[in-house]
């Protein structure tokens, strides 16, 4: 009877996504991708993390890792997500992040750091284990790679799915957005933008911005495409304009620190399918020039 009764639970678990992006509720309003592995092989990347260590709190962090044999450039990826409220998600795949022995060594670290205090305390359930944090947020242990933390209210929609109460999949906030944007690079970003939102975002187009998408490729040389929606004909004309001027004024931002670059012809922008689309492209030449040039203007700063 036990045993009858262990297989029933069992398979109502779900299998565990390969995408984590299946994780992030209904409510998600933001989700971030990065492809770190694939970013790390990118001249952007090879500049990016190294540099990372010139911050002391991140540089204690990747200490930490690199003593438990992980490394930003064995890690799948990285997703993270929130809600207009608390809810919080990341998702993370490294070679050997969920195995016990990688769990232990960064408990022990944890420990060490902290006084002694236990970093978690370890929850076993029928489908997937999870480490309960001090603060209320938790951590399921997807696999022998997958770990998930989560917090406020994305900790119930989460466990929904993960115990198969819910249905795994992206998030149905975000359908549109995920439609038209292609994951296949090393970065993506899908949001839909609040008044908070407009207020980070600088640029002068996204006043009127109701979404956003972007996807970036950066193999060889950097290849980005944006979308933005707007709720009016005017408004997405209005987007479109302030879009090209943004350009504009960064080729002409390029031109004044002496950088050779061709933005001017491979930035294109137009309204397709009822949206503001663009696409930018800079080969390897052109990063590095720029990154050279900013970083002969940045005082303190490293070859970024």
């Amino acid at each position: 009877m036990l045993s009858a009764t262990l297989a029933a639970v069992l398979a109502t678990c779900p299998t565990f996504p390969a995408d984590p992006t299946e994780l992030a509720p209904d409510s998600t309003t933001v989700a971030l991708g990065v492809d770190v592995d694939a970013f790390a092989q990118t001249s952007p990347g090879k500049a990016v993390l190294p540099a990372l260590a010139a911050d002391l709190q991140i540089a204690e962090t990747l200490e930490i890792l690199d003593d438990c044999n992980l490394a930003l450039d064995r890690t799948y990826a990285l997703v993270l997500a929130r809600d207009a409220g608390d809810g919080r998600m990341l998702a993370v795949q490294a070679r050997a992040l969920g195995e016990p022995a990688t769990l232990e060594c960064l408990a022990t670290e944890l420990r060490a750091r902290g006084d002694g205090v236990e970093p978690w305390v370890r929850e076993s359930t029928a489908c997937f284990d999870s480490l309960a944090l001090a603060d209320g947020s938790r951590i399921w242990i997807g696999n022998d790679y997958s770990l998930i933390w989560a917090t406020g209210g994305f900790l119930e929609p989460i466990a929904a799915k993960l115990t198969g109460a819910a249905p795994l999949g992206l998030p149905q906030s975000l359908a549109d957005e995920f439609a038209r944007l292609d994951r296949s690079g090393q970065l993506w970003l899908a949001a839909r933008l609040d008044d908070e939102d407009r207020k980070t975002l600088a640029a002068g187009w996204s006043r009127e911005a109701q979404s956003l998408t972007v996807a970036a490729d950066l193999k060889s040389g950097l290849r980005a495409v944006v979308s933005i929606s707007a709720g009016t004909a005017t408004a997405l004309a209005g987007t479109r304009d302030r879009l090209l001027a943004s350009f504009a004024n960064l080729a002409a931002r390029l031109d004044d620190y002496g950088v050779e670059h061709r933005l001017r012809e491979r930035a294109r922008v137009g309204i397709v399918a009822g949206v503001v689309a663009a696409e930018v492209e800079l080969d390897e030449g052109e990063l590095r020039a720029i990154r050279a040039k900013i970083g002969e203007r940045v005082v303190g700063r490293g070859p970024l």
